[in-house]
C-alpha cells in the first residue's frame, strides 16, 4: 500500500511536468528546421578574421550547409534556436511519457495480488 501511494504521487508529479512541457510545445514560434553554425575556418588550415554563418540541414538525405548573410544572422539564428528548443522539449516529452508508462506498470503490479499455488479465487 505504501509503495502504491508513493507511485501515485510520482505519477501526479510526472503529469504536472508533462503539462508544463506541453504548454511550452504549444507556444507559437517561427522556426527553421536547421542548425545554426558559426565557422572560423577557411579552406586549408587558415582562420577567418570574422566568422561565417551557415544553416546546416538535411535535404533529400544529405546534409547541406547554406550560407547566411551577415544582415540576416540575428533573424535566422533566432529561428534556428527556436527549432532547437522545440526539438529538445519534444525529446524530453517523449522520455517523460516513457517514464510515466513505466511507473503506471509499477503501480499496477503494486496493487495486484499474485495468485497463490493451489488456490482458486
Amino acid at each position: 500500500l505504501a509503495l502504491a501511494s508513493r507511485l501515485r504521487q510520482q505519477i501526479v508529479g510526472l503529469r504536472s511536468e508533462r503539462a508544463r512541457l506541453e504548454r511550452h510545445l504549444l507556444k507559437r514560434r517561427r522556426m527553421l528546421r536547421a542548425t545554426f553554425v558559426e565557422r572560423h575556418l577557411i579552406a586549408g588550415d587558415g582562420k577567418r578574421k570574422t566568422p561565417a554563418y551557415y544553416l546546416s540541414f538535411l535535404h533529400e538525405g544529405r546534409t547541406v550547409q547554406k550560407y547566411v548573410r551577415l544582415a540576416k544572422v540575428p533573424k535566422v539564428r533566432r529561428r534556428a534556436q527556436a527549432w532547437s528548443e522545440y526539438y529538445h522539449l519534444l525529446a524530453r516529452w517523449v522520455k517523460l511519457n516513457q517514464q510515466m508508462a513505466d511507473v503506471w506498470r509499477e503501480l499496477g503490479q503494486a496493487q495486484a495480488d499474485e495468485p497463490a499455488r493451489g488456490e482458486n479465487d
